[in-house]
């Protein structure tokens, strides 16, 4: 093992803690608009294909929506005497009376029934740009705003595109404008500064053409390809374009910029430590490992009746002994956690706890071991001599065996006592605990655990009471069972939670995950609305948008896991129409 380059992934994350899935041959990326972006942008954004965004917008619940999420940041910025403060809240009202109907979000933004659009930057230089359908609304709204809060504004042209560029006054920053475009049905927000030049300007609004573009290179569809991505949608960071630039490794416009903005606030010196020759190629090998967090849609399907998609986002590394050290914390999760399976909310976690010393031993050693010429990294290395993982021994050698644990809800309803508080009065849930030796792990539960000790489980799986040993305030409306079944140790109540519980004894503890969760945010809502409401915290327009969760059945399931590719989450979102 290459134990310098092991090293510094381990860094990347110790430092990190501290501070469709079809493979095909090609992929084409049909969007001519990427000819505009600079290859070497750091970060992406992109809505390829697109996007049924009209219908998305009808099928989402106002609670979703946000239509009052900026009201206490629009009230905060009207009571300061500044009108850029004034221009900033001017806007954020627009966007949130936008969002009352589809209707009222394209006559103020000019957006069509499809989106498509882009997010990128020109080194430190932002711009959004996407397609819209009437291209005077987004400028007549942000003008509508100017010339209600003072904000000065010309219109200018370039080569036969014109923008509008709105003064914004800051004390400390010269020549700040907010630039507004629209051209060939695409619109096109950017901030110039006097980090800023002409050229970067022409980039962003399509004059220019940069050096090299993104197109050109062929990113994306790789990208598309090696995650399974299926092109609708795709990101990245590019750990390496940063790396770089905060460095000086590479002369690129985000360095560029980046240099003269030290240089403006005195203090150029900022990164010099980590500028050195040595610096500049140990911290590019690092970055090298993890060059990228990339994102994007593995499915897309969106219709009048309902929207089911999934979305991968995924820690990239390169390091693949370093991803075989962490594939063996791995663990086993349950059948019933893998998914939105009508469960009102579910947790697990699967991690082989005999496998956590020795990942942290080859950390921690690779770590101790590596050669660095860096100072910086140089001196968090021998910081590093001193950590010891003695206390990771203890705990794994108690729960020697365990591969994973969860909690599942499928339902639950409760009531306000006005003496004793919340009280549950339906519950069907099951926690499970999944180890190679079940029996064996539980009989040293036993002597850990006094009331374990009277509890005696059957070895063929049968249920036992335990209401009794559980401490509670007030009765129990509801029988508590456990159990061993095959591999796992259960506890559970209710009909569905048994069911559960019988389909465990044919699942072997295998390394399927490391961590899922499910949510149906209308099944967790319903027995919290009444009590939310009994409370009296929340304004009548707040209650309003929770109310409308009731008959909306939303889904979002997470899985986190390492692959041969990365760290990565997956997620699946399920939003059926009322």
């Amino acid at each position: 093992m290459n134990n310098k380059l092991l090293a510094g992934g381990a860094i990347a994350i110790v430092a990190g803690a501290l501070l469709y899935s079809q493979n095909k041959a090609s992929v084409d990326v049909d969007l001519p608009e990427l000819a505009y972006v600079p290859a070497d942008t750091a970060v992406f954004y992109g809505q390829l294909k697109p996007f049924p965004y009209s219908k998305y917008f009808a099928l989402m619940p106002d609670a979703m929506k946000g239509t009052s999420d900026l009201t206490p940041i629009i009230a905060e910025l009207k009571t300061v005497d500044d009108k850029n403060a004034l221009f900033l809240a001017s806007l954020m009202e627009k966007y949130q009376q936008s969002l009352s109907s589809y209707d009222a979000f394209k006559s103020i933004w000019g957006f069509g029934d499809d989106y498509k659009g882009m997010m990128y930057a020109q080194g430190l230089m932002p711009i959004v740009r996407f397609q819209v359908a009437d291209q005077s609304s987004i400028i007549n709204s942000i003008k509508q705003s100017a010339d209600e809060t003072g904000i000065a504004y010309t219109t200018e042209s370039l080569e036969g595109v014109s923008y509008t560029r709105f003064a914004i006054e800051l004390e400390g920053l010269d020549n700040f404008n907010l630039i507004a475009s629209t051209h060939n049905n695409w619109a096109t927000l950017t901030l110039t500064t006097a980090l800023s030049n002409d050229q970067d300007l022409r980039i962003a609004l399509g004059v220019e053409k940069p050096a090299q573009s993104l197109a050109e290179t062929k990113k994306l569809p790789e990208l598309i390809k090696t995650f399974s991505l299926d092109g609708n949608s795709v990101g990245f960071v590019d750990h390496q374009r940063i790396a770089n630039a905060v460095t000086g490794k590479e002369d690129s416009r985000l360095h560029q910029m980046l240099k003269e903005l030290l240089d403006k606030a005195q203090q150029s010196n900022a990164f010099a430590a980590i500028s050195t020759p040595e610096c500049q190629d140990d911290i590019a090998a690092i970055a090298a490992k993890w060059p990228a967090t990339v994102s994007g849609t593995t499915k897309t399907r969106i219709t009048a009746d309902y929207a089911d998609f999934d979305v991968k986002a995924i820690l990239q590394s390169t390091d693949q002994d370093l991803l075989n050290t962490l594939q063996a914390v791995r663990g086993f999760v349950p059948k019933h956690t893998t998914g939105l399976d009508g469960q009102m909310m579910s947790v697990a976690y699967g991690i082989d706890v005999a496998k956590v010393l020795p990942l942290a031993n080859t950390l921690t050693g690779a770590i101790k071991s590596a050669e660095f010429n860096c100072g910086p990294i140089v001196a968090l290395q021998n910081e590093m001599q001193e950590v010891s993982t003695a206390g990771l021994a203890m705990m794994s050698g108690f729960a020697n065996g365990v591969q994973g644990m969860s909690v599942s809800v499928q339902d639950a309803a409760l009531t306000i006592d006005d003496y004793n508080g919340p009280q549950i009065d339906k519950l069907d849930a099951i926690v499970t605990l999944s180890a190679t030796d079940a029996h064996g792990l539980y009989s040293i539960a036993q002597g850990f655990v006094p009331p374990l000790a009277n509890i005696k489980l059957p070895a063929n799986g049968d249920a036992v009471l335990i209401n009794e040993y559980i401490p509670s305030p007030v009765p129990l409306n509801f029988d508590i069972k456990m159990a061993l079944k095959g591999n796992h140790i259960v506890i559970f109540t209710g009909d569905k939670s048994a069911q559960i519980a019988e389909t465990l004894e044919s699942q072997s503890v295998t390394k399927n995950g490391f961590v899922n969760m499910a949510f149906d945010v209308q099944k967790i809502l319903l027995p919290l609305l009444d009590t939310i409401a009994s409370m009296g915290q929340l304004s009548d327009e707040e209650m309003a948008e929770l109310d409308s969760l009731r008959d909306q059945p939303v889904g979002v399931y997470f899985a986190t896991d390492i692959t041969d590719n990365g760290i990565g989450l997956e997620s699946n979102v399920q939003i059926t129409k009322k």
